[in-house]
Order: structure tokens, then C-alpha cells, then sequence
């Protein structure tokens, strides 16, 4: 079993790490397994003023930061670049800012990154029908290539998300592109069925998010158990810890109980999970 110098690093971003979105509700790719829902979770920023008073209720209220997220345009974009400024003022008092920019060019990458941005999550996928059917992405699967050398080479630091439920070939081919970059660290999510989409009725089953746990540290990477997945999952968390997983987002107090009592030092962060892993 463990050891009393395991550290297990948990994540609760909570009010003090809010997500925002700079389009509100809107989407217009509208991917197969969200249609838009996981929106409405996010405070509507979409306004340079709107983005600006979260931003000070934050720095008044003695918050940590921001994930600056939003729906996608046609061809896979969120338009966070448009938000440098606000983005920098935040930098400046004091906050950490993570963005989801989905497809981005170097330029707007180098404009976000000289704002503060201190990281970018990018969701990562290599099967060209998922990227087509359940994306509904009209791109080659080297445009995520692009997308991390557009990202790194503006001095962006990258954590890539990749997301179990959409095929072992999607999981596979993603890690080994996330690798062949030098990259060592990654975020897992776990599709979740929503009501509307094309997942509603489907499940992926706690057997399967460890073989893609297994697979990623199998390549190399560095896994982080991250906030999306299906919390009927009771035995997911304990699972990946036993599996080698030392990072979690929103764990349950059960399985930061169970790791007290089997010799793991935790800690507890205030933030989302990509922000502290320098």
C-alpha cells in the first residue's frame, strides 16, 4: 500500500476559481455530446464590462482566479483573445487566469500569453470521426497538432485534456501526439451522458476510465483525475489513486478520508486543477 510520504494534491476551485464564458450561451459548433448545456454553468461574461466586474468581485472577494472559457465558433475557436485586456488587468491584481481557446493562431496565443494567461487547456483529439461526427469539425486531425505548436511556441504553457468515452483510438492517438510534443502532463475528463445529445443514454463504465488512466501513464504522462465526469462513479476516485493518480479536481471528503487513513499527505488547493503544476 501507500506510503506516509504520498502526496495526493485535490483541487476545490469553488467560488474562488469561477468559469466564465465570453459568448454567454452561445455555441455555434455545437458538439454531438454537449450541444451548448455545459454553458449555463459558466457566468456570462460576454461584454468587456461584464468580463471587468467579475474580475474586481473576484479581486474584492479575495478569489485565486478565473478559467476564461466560452462556446466555439464554426470552425472550433472561442474567442478569449478579444478579452487581453481584461485578462491582463486580472494578471495585474494578483489573479490566475486559465483559458479554453479551442483552435488558436500564434498571434492571438503570443497576445494572451503577454496578458498573464498562465495556462491554456486545450482539449485534445486525433480520430477523424469523432473530430467529424461528434465535433462536427471540418479539420484534419493535424490541426490539434497546430494548435499545441501555436500555443508553445508563443511561450504558452499547455494542459491538455483528453477525454475518455470517445474510443480507444481517440485516447490512444491523442496521447502519443500530446508526447511526440514533449508534453508530460495531461488532464483526464470523462464523457458524461446530457440529457439532449447524442450521449444521453450511454455510460462509460469505471473499468474503462482505468484502462485509459493505465494507457496515459503507460506513454509517459502524468494524469490528473479532472473535474468532468459522472459522479456515479463512487469507486473512480480511490481507483485512480491506487492506479497512481496524485491529482484530483472535486474529489469526494469519503476519498480524502480513505487516503488520510492509508498514509497519503493531502493537500488541498483553492484553484482549478491546471493552475499549480509548474
Amino acid at each position: 500500500m501507500s506510503s506516509a510520504d504520498d502526496e495526493l494534491t485535490v483541487y476545490f476551485p469553488g467560488r474562488s476559481f469561477p468559469s466564465v464564458s465570453v459568448t454567454g450561451t452561445r455555441c455555434d459548433q455545437m458538439c454531438g455530446h454537449c450541444r451548448g448545456s455545459h454553458l449555463r454553468g459558466m457566468t456570462d461574461v460576454s461584454g468587456a464590462g461584464e468580463m471587468m466586474r467579475a474580475v474586481n468581485m473576484l479581486i474584492s472577494s479575495g478569489g485565486n482566479g478565473l478559467l476564461v472559457s466560452g462556446g466555439c465558433d464554426a470552425n472550433g475557436s472561442v474567442p478569449v483573445a478579444g478579452y487581453a485586456d481584461q485578462i491582463r488587468y486580472a494578471h495585474e491584481n494578483g489573479l490566475k487566469v486559465n483559458v479554453h481557446t479551442g483552435f488558436i493562431r500564434k498571434e492571438d496565443a503570443k497576445l494572451l500569453v503577454n496578458a498573464g494567461v498562465d495556462v491554456f487547456s486545450v482539449d485534445v483529439h486525433q480520430d477523424p470521426a469523432v473530430i467529424r461526427n461528434i465535433l462536427n469539425l471540418d479539420v484534419p486531425k493535424s490541426a490539434y497538432s497546430d494548435m499545441l505548436d501555436n500555443i508553445m511556441s508563443a511561450g504558452g504553457r499547455l494542459s491538455p485534456h483528453l477525454t475518455a468515452g470517445f474510443g480507444t483510438e481517440d485516447m490512444m492517438m491523442s496521447a502519443e501526439l500530446v508526447r511526440s510534443k514533449g508534453i508530460t502532463e495531461a488532464t483526464l475528463l470523462v464523457l458524461v451522458p446530457t440529457k439532449g445529445t447524442v450521449t444521453e443514454g450511454s455510460l462509460i463504465s469505471e473499468d474503462a476510465v482505468l484502462d485509459s488512466v493505465r494507457m496515459l501513464m503507460r506513454t509517459g504522462l502524468s494524469v490528473t483525475l479532472g473535474c468532468m465526469r459522472p459522479r456515479v462513479h463512487r469507486g473512480l476516485e480511490i481507483r485512480c489513486i491506487e492506479a497512481g493518480v496524485r491529482r484530483i479536481a472535486n474529489p469526494s471528503l469519503g476519498t480524502i478520508s480513505w487516503a488520510k487513513e492509508n498514509g497519503f499527505r493531502v493537500t488541498e488547493e483553492r484553484t482549478c486543477c491546471c493552475i499549480i503544476r509548474q
